[in-house]
């Protein structure tokens, strides 16, 4: 009795093995054919990739050819944000930062006898400029202090507080609900790359007392993401 349940069951067992290896062999050849389809998805990934930084690449030279330095930068950085070690990019771009600094560049002179002259221009928030000054001039004062200092607090009536002396400072004045609204002062010297936090004008000047008697005249340029005042 126990052999005759015994054979019966055992077309069973074979009937569910056949089906368990039709099953593993099916699930084997759909895993072979989607890793196939993406093995194709990842060759035209890669063709259209190697077509847009072809193409990006030929448009960056095109607009920097036509002195658009902005524009062609954009291009390149757009590249990088595909494929990050494209041959020459990042020294392309490093190029064009400094086309970008040394271009649209206007002149003035700022005269010591006035801690702040004319509004020099505007300037854009996130975009840097740069600042060259140059000269000399006599600093002349015979103020009289206390033993805490000269007054550093409001840079247009007293000095500019974390600025030395004498120094050339710029300061941006920008427009909030209406109103003019002075941004911190920084120091110039002989130069400084400034990135503004707000659209505004650009004011420059030297850090001196009030009641002064300094003369003489400072060269400066100012050059990148900036329009004169005179433009």
């Amino acid at each position: 009795m126990l052999n005759s349940k015994m054979y019966r069951t055992i077309p069973f067992l074979l009937v569910i093995s056949a089906l368990l290896l039709s099953f593993q062999n099916e699930s084997f050849a759909q895993s072979s054919s989607k890793k196939t389809n993406v093995k194709q998805l990842n060759i035209q990934a890669d063709k259209l990739k190697d077509s847009f930084i072809r193409q990006s690449a030929e448009i960056a030279r095109k607009y920097s050819d036509a002195g658009d330095y902005e524009k062609s930068r954009e291009m390149l950085e757009s590249i990088l944000s595909i494929k990050e070690d494209v041959p020459g990019v990042k020294e392309m771009i490093k190029q064009l930062n400094e086309k970008l600094l040394s271009s649209n560049s206007a002149d003035f002179e700022i005269d010591a006898s006035r801690n702040w002259n004319s509004p020099a221009g505007l300037v854009a928030q996130g975009k840097t400029i740069r600042i060259q000054a140059s000269g000399t001039y006599d600093l002349v004062t015979d103020m009289k202090t206390s033993v805490e200092g000269l007054p550093e607090n409001t840079p247009m009536k007293e000095l500019a507080a974390g600025i030395p002396v004498g120094a050339l400072m710029g300061v941006v004045v920008s427009q909030e609900k209406r109103k003019a609204k002075m941004g911190k002062p920084f120091k110039i010297g002989d130069q400084v790359e400034f990135t503004p936090k707000s659209d505004g004008v650009l004011m420059i000047g030297l850090n001196l007392p009030p009641g002064h008697r300094s003369k003489g005249k400072i060269k400066v340029r100012v050059s990148g993401y900036f329009r004169p005042s005179s433009k």
